[in-house]
């Protein structure tokens, strides 16, 4: 499983989530099951619990993240890979649970997530194969990337957020070293 695809013309990178999510997953089923919430559905409580370890593992990637480029977290919508949740849970209730706290993310704060039903390791292909769907979908990520305005997030924006999903470590100091690691990088 490929990690990252660089595309140095176009000053950005693309980190695979499904490659970060091989780790952040382990946290989150050690504290499922620590907290007795490994049922076979998703509850209120342990939604906290994936909310946590997902924006924990991503502003952590993003932060130590020594590149000059823009960096985006690619998501599949339509399939995931070979998860160990995936024994606790359906397929289909973790990718609707990533496909909510992805909008919410996107929205909250200034991590840069472009969502396909397009692979990660396909879309390595089709750039391999000069595909023109290829072509088709560096473009849609070039546009989105266009569209982000980093300047707009304010912590004021995730103070309840984060309250209602008791993000302790997403305090004002973690959320301004995020924010100006994503600003420097133009």
């Amino acid at each position: 499983m490929l990690s990252q695809l660089e595309f140095s013309q176009y000053n950005f990178r693309i980190l695979n989530f499904n490659y970060l999510f091989k780790d952040i997953e382990i946290n989150i089923i050690n504290d499922l099951h620590t907290h007795h919430l490994l049922k076979d559905r998703v509850d209120t409580n342990a939604k906290r619990f994936f909310y946590h370890h997902i924006i924990h593992g991503l502003c952590e990637t993003l932060i130590k993240n020594k590149v000059k480029e823009k960096t985006i977290i690619y998501f599949n919508s339509t399939q995931l890979g070979n998860f160990q949740l995936l024994k606790y849970y359906k397929e289909e209730d973790i990718l609707e649970l990533l496909n909510v706290i992805f909008k919410k993310i996107k929205k909250l704060l200034p991590i840069k997530i472009f969502i396909s039903s397009i692979s990660f390791d396909f879309l390595s292909h089709l750039l391999q194969r000069n595909d023109g769907r290829s072509t088709e979908l560096i473009s849609k990520i070039r546009t989105y990337l266009d569209s982000v305005s980093l300047e707009n997030y304010t912590f004021s924006d995730i103070r309840k957020f984060t309250l209602k999903y008791g993000l302790l470590f997403l305090n004002k100091e973690y959320f301004n070293q995020l924010k100006a690691k994503q600003l420097i990088i133009v």
